[in-house]
């Protein structure tokens, strides 16, 4: 699988994660497309009709919106259309957030995806021992709740961890780096690893070791974390992986992780 490839997997999923066309995508400027039923291939995590979501591959960004806030997203896209990466920055989003509040919603995400780069070498820590985890023997990695970045700790459901791989220096476990089925074609590598094995090249090298074995099942990983977490991104790009898409997503008042930010 070369990058040409790579990249088409992900933008043909994305048309099937929104109901959308992948040359709304690559056109240019920017398309606002109301929100249909999710279909069955759909990542598992997008299954609910979206309220107001954008997804930007860097040429043109698609909003998938409600019919009640349409009038609102033309608007706001169209200020911006000659510099249209604008919509994401402050503080014109937040024109967007104070909208979305009136709708009882509120910008939930704002996240970085990254493809890898198969033709990139990385500077790996060839000092480490590693070992590779599929599907059941991954339960052995459950006992230790200390990764929780890179583990769901769940083999049931419709998302679940199917590969992980494990660091260790002098014995101990050091960091673990491990890889969901969010759909058929991609699956999502998360890493952590222990602060005091930190700034040791072991994020990288786990997560790069970690997309070459999901590359030679023939899927598609990606590397996904918030727009701010430098520290993150900065993994994903010693690793081996390169900018590929922006989401952003609303959601209501109602979800209980919001009830609780809201709070505070």
């Amino acid at each position: 699988m070369n990058n040409k490839d790579i990249i088409e997997v992900a933008l043909e999923q994305s048309a099937r994660d929104y109901s959308i066309e992948v040359d709304d995508l690559l056109k240019g400027n920017y398309t606002i497309i109301s929100p249909s039923e999710v279909t069955a291939s759909a990542r598992n995590y997008l299954k609910q009709k979206p309220y107001c979501n954008f997804i930007y591959y860097g040429r043109s960004l698609v909003a998938v919106v409600d019919e009640e806030i349409q009038a609102f997203i033309e608007k706001y896209l169209s200020t911006y259309k000659n510099n249209i990466y604008r919509c994401f920055d402050a503080p014109q989003i937040t024109a967007l957030n104070n909208e979305l509040e009136k709708k009882g919603k509120c910008i939930a995400h704002i996240a970085q995806s990254f493809l890898p780069d198969v033709d990139y070498v990385p500077d790996l820590n060839s000092e480490i021992k590693t070992k590779i985890f599929f599907k059941d023997e991954i339960t052995e990695l459950y006992g230790d709740k200390r990764f929780r970045m890179a583990l769901d700790y769940k083999r049931t459901g419709e998302r679940v961890d199917v590969i992980a791989i494990a660091a260790y220096v002098n014995g101990q476990i050091a960091g673990v780096a491990g890889a969901t089925n969010d759909c058929e074609t991609m699956w999502q590598i998360g890493i952590d690893v222990l602060e005091e094995f930190r700034f040791q090249k072991i994020a990288s090298t786990l997560t790069y070791l970690l997309s070459k074995e999901i590359l030679n099942r023939g899927i598609v990983p990606f590397y996904c974390c918030a727009w701010s977490n430098l520290a993150s991104k900065n993994t994903a790009r010693k690793a081996g992986f390169k900018d590929a898409w922006i989401e952003l997503t609303a959601k209501s008042f109602d979800e209980e992780w919001i009830k609780n930010i809201r709070d505070l």
